[in-house]
């Protein structure tokens, strides 16, 4: 991108899972109360009777493509523009259908759009948001879908405050790239909104609440410090996890010289499915999240060296 050249492309931005809500309204809530006001003013594209009339998605890999795939297949979108760093993926991602025209120039790609979804990796989201003010319009809203929420949602507050909505979509697959963008990836998906503590009367546009009922997810609110600390648990240690049983099948290969993955079956592969993700990626979520993995982590072998000291036993 022009603008932000130095932000890698988003294979994939989301966790590995995550159970749906059960609201009847499709909107839960944590610890803090939510309004849903009148959605800001769109643009002159409003006329056309799309949700939204032109959507700009910064990061075209799995996540950012599944959300131009449903966004376009269910109406939800007029005209998807994405920004995108890679142009050895802009072929597929039209090809495909995820976006309308693809750019890497970000001035250009978010210009005139009504919502920005910034789907690239965390440290990228962070880079990006100072640089979009000057850039889109007074009624523009931005969205990220970042597996960390903490440093987001204070970044995004502080460069543009009440039209940033931190967002993460509990979905996603260890097969990244825009290839592998499905647009029904988001079905039944809970897709988690956050706030900063203090400002709790915000108010989130129903503009994006609806957006992302379209696209088959339902919307929990919470706070980014519970986000973290539950993502911790339930998506981050298990990639960490994953990553290290890889890690000792190698050591057994390398150094033992034992065939251990000839005697692996459905047990293993459920446990290290999600070791073919992206390790760059998770490198820079488990960063970003550092203090609550590394108490789930501590958490967790504690509790395994407690299994192995009463089977020594």
């Amino acid at each position: 991108m022009n603008e932000s050249a130095e932000s890698p492309p988003a294979p994939n931005s989301g966790g590995a899972g995550g159970d749906a809500g059960e609201s009847p309204s499709r909107v839960e809530r944590d610890d803090f109360s939510v309004s849903s006001p009148a959605p800001p003013e769109l643009g002159a594209g409003a006329a056309s009777g799309f949700l939204i009339p032109r959507l700009c998605i910064v990061g075209v890999g799995l996540i950012g493509g599944s959300i131009g795939l449903a966004a376009k297949t269910r109406n939800a979108a007029g005209h998807v523009v994405g920004v995108e760093a890679n142009a050895d993926t802009w072929a597929d991602a039209l090809r495909i259908g995820a976006v309308d025209e693809i750019t890497n120039d970000l001035a250009a790609g978010v210009r005139g759009a009504d919502l920005v979804i910034l789907a690239v990796p965390v440290g990228a989201i962070l880079e990006l948001l100072p640089k979009l003010p000057p850039l889109i319009g007074e009624n523009t809203v931005v969205t990220d879908v970042g597996s960390v929420k903490t440093a987001i949602a204070e970044a995004g507050f502080a460069a543009l405050g009440g039209r940033f909505i931190p967002g993460h979509p509990m979905a996603g697959s260890e097969k990244g790239g825009v290839q592998n963008a499905r647009a029904d990836l988001f079905d039944g998906a809970t897709w988690a909104f956050t706030s900063v503590q203090g400002q709790t009367d915000r108010g989130y546009p129903s503009l994006l609440l609806n957006f992302v009922q379209t696209l088959g997810a339902s919307a929990h609110f919470l706070s980014p410090t519970n986000h973290d600390e539950s993502v911790a648990l339930t998506s981050h240690l298990p990639h960490i996890l994953a990553y290290t049983l890889g890690a000792m099948a190698f050591r057994h290969r390398t150094r033992d010289r034992q065939p251990v993955t000839k005697l692996a079956a459905g047990s293993w592969n459920s446990a290290t499915r999600v070791a073919e993700s992206s390790p760059m990626l998770w490198l820079d979520i488990s960063w970003h999240n550092h203090e609550a993995l590394a108490d789930e982590i501590d958490e967790c072998a504690e509790k395994l060296m407690w299994i192995a000291d009463r089977l020594r036993k």
